[in-house]
C-alpha cells in the first residue's frame, strides 16, 4: 500500500492497528506434549484463500505427522472449505472453529506455535498483531504486515504458492531455534506498537492534517 501511495505521487505513513496488550500474553515455552498447532484467524472467503491454505498444509503435514490446523472465521462460502478439507484428507488434522469472539480467540492464540495467512491481498492483517503479541510468528502470503516482517519477525512467500507455503511452515515447525527467534522479534514489535502507540500516532496525524494552512497573498 505505501509503494502504491508513492507511485501515485502521495507520501504516506504506515500506522499499524496495535492491540491491547494486556489481552494478549505470550504463550509459555512449548513443551513435548500435544500437537504443533497452526492457527488461521480470518472469515472463509475469496480473499482470505482457503484453498492455497489447506492444500500448504496438507503438504507441511506429509512431511511434519502430527501438525493440527485450527481454522477461526465465519464461514461465508457455505460449506466449501470445509469439503476441500474432506477431500484433501484433513478431516482430522482440521478444525473449523467458526466465528468467535476475541475473548474465545485468545485462548488459541495462546496455545499456537505458528499463524499462518493465505490472503491473495491484505492490509494489516489484525490477526497477525495478535499472534505477535502472544510471541507467536506469523508465515504467510506476502501481503501487509506478513511482508513487512522481513523474515525477521514473519516469513513471506507468494501469493497463491502452496509448495511454497507448506515450505515455510516446515521450516518453522521443524526449527525451535528459529520460531523463538522470530517469536521473541513479533512480540517486541507488537509492544512497540501496542494500541495505545496507535492512538498517540493517529492524535498527531489529525493534529498536523487539521492545523490552519498560512494563507497565500495574491
Amino acid at each position: 500500500m505505501l509503494r502504491a501511495a508513492a507511485a501515485a505521487g502521495v507520501v504516506a505513513e504506515l500506522v499499524p492497528l496495535g492491540v491491547e496488550a494486556a489481552g494478549f500474553l505470550p504463550r509459555a515455552p512449548r513443551g513435548g506434549d500435544g500437537p504443533f498447532r497452526l492457527l488461521h484467524v480470518g472469515s472463509l472467503n475469496r480473499v482470505k484463500d482457503q484453498p492455497t491454505l489447506l492444500r500448504a498444509f496438507s503438504l507441511a503435514r506429509d512431511r511434519v505427522p502430527g501438525l493440527h490446523l485450527d481454522v477461526v472465521g465465519e464461514d461465508t462460502l457455505r460449506g466449501e472449505v470445509q469439503a476441500l478439507a474432506g477431500r484433501l484428507g484433513l478431516r482430522e488434522g482440521v478444525t473449523f472453529h467458526g466465528w468467535l469472539s476475541t475473548a474465545e480467540v485468545r485462548p488459541l492464540f495462546a496455545r499456537a506455535d505458528l499463524l499462518v495467512v493465505s490472503s491473495l491481498h491484505e492490509a494489516g492483517p489484525v490477526a497477525l498483531v495478535e499472534a505477535a503479541a502472544c510471541g507467536v510468528p506469523t508465515v504467510g502470503t506476502a501481503v501487509g504486515h506478513v511482508l513487512e516482517g522481513d523474515a525477521v519477525r514473519s516469513s513471506a512467500v507468494p501469493v497463491g504458492d502452496a509448495p511454497a507455503l507448506a515450505e515455510a511452515i516446515v521450516a518453522l515447525a521443524t526449527d525451535q531455534g528459529l520460531r523463538r527467534r522470530m517469536g521473541g522479534a513479533a512480540l517486541a514489535w507488537a509492544r512497540e506498537n501496542d494500541a495505545d502507540r496507535t492512538a498517540a500516532r493517529f492524535e498527531a496525524i489529525y493534529l498536523r492534517v487539521s492545523r490552519p494552512r498560512p494563507s497565500v497573498r495574491g
